[in-house]
């Protein structure tokens, strides 16, 4: 994993916490400072990480990030109306990309939740796959990283699992996601030996 991606993904999992805080703001001055990281890639793994860890942490998070480095020249309402996307391309991209990471387990994923919440797996299409992580910001492979390592490090291993295989399945190395879930994870073996069994299951699927 190269220093970038090693970076956003770290910064995804501190920022995830409210508790870590400090950590994040002392570890965006060493992504700011290291030149190989784009502020607007950050700005992406924080924008996303409303899904996986809620609104407070992602609010939070761009607040630690325009603290430790503002972004200067935002114009607010120009900036939110040109990310609004017709509704129709917004769930055409949604439903492309949630086939991408599913691929086979697509139909099986879907009617999983539509039995647990028809709102919630209509939402996960538009919001979460079309609105929130085809953005073009962030490439996608980085994208499933961060997000492994976030529900690594939170401990939602159902939706950790999924996410693995997504990884997989848009083209990351194992040795890239083990990476991830080892930033995810730290300090807790037994966490750490459970995450990456869920990897081993997906490798020999």
């Amino acid at each position: 994993m190269n220093e970038r991606t090693h970076h956003l993904i770290k910064a995804s999992v501190l920022a995830s916490r409210y508790g870590m805080r400090e950590d994040l703001r002392q570890h965006l001055h060493m992504a700011r400072d290291s030149g190989v990281v784009e502020r607007a890639e950050i700005y992406e793994c924080f924008v996303q990480l409303h899904l996986f860890a809620g609104f407070p942490a992602a609010l939070e998070a761009m607040r630690v990030l325009q603290r430790v480095w503002p972004h200067e020249h935002l114009d607010p309402e120009t900036t939110i109306w040109n990310t609004i996307d017709d509704l129709s391309n917004v769930i055409t991209r949604g439903k492309e990309l949630y086939e991408r990471i599913y691929q086979d387990n697509a139909e099986i994923v879907r009617q999983e939740m539509l039995k647990l919440s028809p709102e919630l797996a209509v939402w996960a299409v538009v919001d979460g796959y079309g609105k929130t992580l085809s953005r073009p910001g962030l490439d996608v492979k980085t994208r499933e990283l961060a997000v492994v390592a976030t529900l690594a490090h939170l401990g939602w291993d159902r939706q950790l699992f999924s996410h693995i295989l997504g990884a997989v399945n848009v083209g990351v190395s194992s040795k890239d996601i083990e990476e991830a879930i080892t930033i995810g994870v730290t300090g807790d073996s037994k966490h750490l030996d459970h995450a990456l069994e869920l990897l081993r299951r997906v490798e020999h699927a």
